[in-house]
């Protein structure tokens, strides 16, 4: 091969890595690693006993091909890959020392998948190994190219580390991609917003119902320049209060503070129940995220508050009925008066359920019994 630069060399690897962070990368890194080599086809590649398990990032990749390779010969495929699985990590093979040049040019893999992408002498490593599946670089030369050379493996030898570290990478963001993205979605499909913020009270993140409920003008609360803002200016105090409270709790679990509040529109016809908590650490922050997570529920949505109230805080069926009506609207009178109770019967039941819902006060109590029931969203 010829004679590489250093610039050459670490211009790939700034590529490798790049392609380990942005899986939209890989294909370019494996086009950097097929100029590196002069080569016809380079592929990064996990494989595994299932087509399921299979992964590609390929230099000049053929979808006609590769949807061949994922299905009609994908049994040709897996029988071959039983003949690499011995081979150790990082060391180097050749195509025709593992099978056999005669016996690989009459497989329908050579000649439907490889000699169609000239591919007619690979060079490869293979690079990690989970459970049955494992990952591997190959590289390909062309029919009118010569093979590789003692320099080519010394070099592929050097790099190995670096294909290793990129492959783990990899398949470590993709996992944790793949979780991101199943929590948002079932975050998507609760009827209660959330979102994630700053102490300068900036949105991070704000999953469907969050979107619905600050895009909405008659709503509580809305956004200014990508900040979270009650419309009215006494409860936007308390919610910097509320926010304040929850990043000191962060750092000091036993401080006392206001985890929730209701809001209500500039003309009291939409209210909202919010409630705010530390936001998780980050993976980047070790101690703390300064971040904030508030769940918010429009206080209209909650029904069927006395079997909510039963279900989740254990109260009997006449706490039940008497908390559901304090909910609605009705004073501890008009309670009463509907149970056809004395005021001081009616004193001992809210009594009772203050022990229960671990509350205080009857503003407390009605927006954790309007904010109880977390019906699934429509679909």
């Amino acid at each position: 091969m010829p004679r590489l630069d250093v610039d050459t060399v670490m211009s790939a690897i700034d590529q490798l890595l790049a392609g380990a962070m942005d899986e939209g990368q890989m294909q370019a890194a494996a086009e950097t690693m097929r100029q590196l080599f002069n080569g016809s086809k380079a592929c990064f590649a996990g494989f595994g006993p299932s087509p399921e398990d299979w992964a590609s990032y390929a230099s000049n990749p053929d979808s006609a091909l590769q949807e061949r390779c994922f299905g009609e010969l994908a049994p040709d495929f897996i029988e071959m890959g039983g003949a690499l699985r011995d081979i150790p990590l990082g060391a180097v093979y050749h195509d025709h020392d593992v099978f056999g040049t005669e016996t690989l040019r009459r497989s329908r893999v050579w000649q439907e998948w490889m000699r169609p992408q000239d591919m007619y002498g690979g060079m490869a490593c293979r690079l990690a190994q989970h459970g049955e599946t494992f990952w591997f670089f190959d590289v390909q030369r062309g029919r009118r190219q010569e093979g590789f050379d003692t320099e080519d493996i010394a070099l592929l030898e050097k790099l190995y580390p670096v294909l290793r570290r990129v492959v783990e990478m990899r398949r470590h963001i993709g996992r944790v991609t793949a979780q991101r993205d199943e929590a948002r979605s079932a975050l998507d499909q609760i009827a209660m917003g959330i979102a994630v913020l700053d102490q300068g009270m900036r949105i991070s993140y704000a999953n469907e119902g969050a979107d619905e409920i600050l895009s909405d003008p008659q709503s509580a609360l809305g956004l200014r320049q990508g900040r979270l803002y009650a419309r009215r200016p006494a409860d936007q105090r308390q919610l910097r209060h509320l926010i304040e409270g929850a990043l000191l709790s962060a750092q000091d679990p036993l401080v006392s503070r206001q985890a929730n509040m209701i809001l209500r529109s500039e003309d009291g016809s939409h209210s909202l129940s919010a409630c705010a908590m530390p936001a998780p650490p980050s993976v980047t922050q070790a101690h703390t995220s300064g971040k904030v997570m508030i769940a918010l529920r429009r206080l209209e949505m909650a029904t069927d508050l006395a079997a909510c109230a039963r279900q989740l805080f254990d109260l009997t069926e006449a706490e039940a009925r008497f908390a559901s009506a304090l909910a609605g609207g009705s004073s501890l009178t008009e309670a009463a008066g509907a149970q056809g109770v004395r005021i001081s019967t009616a004193r001992t039941h809210l009594a009772r359920i203050f022990q229960k819902t671990n509350t205080r006060q009857q503003s407390q109590l009605v927006s954790l019994l309007r904010s109880a029931a977390l019906p699934l969203r429509p679909r």
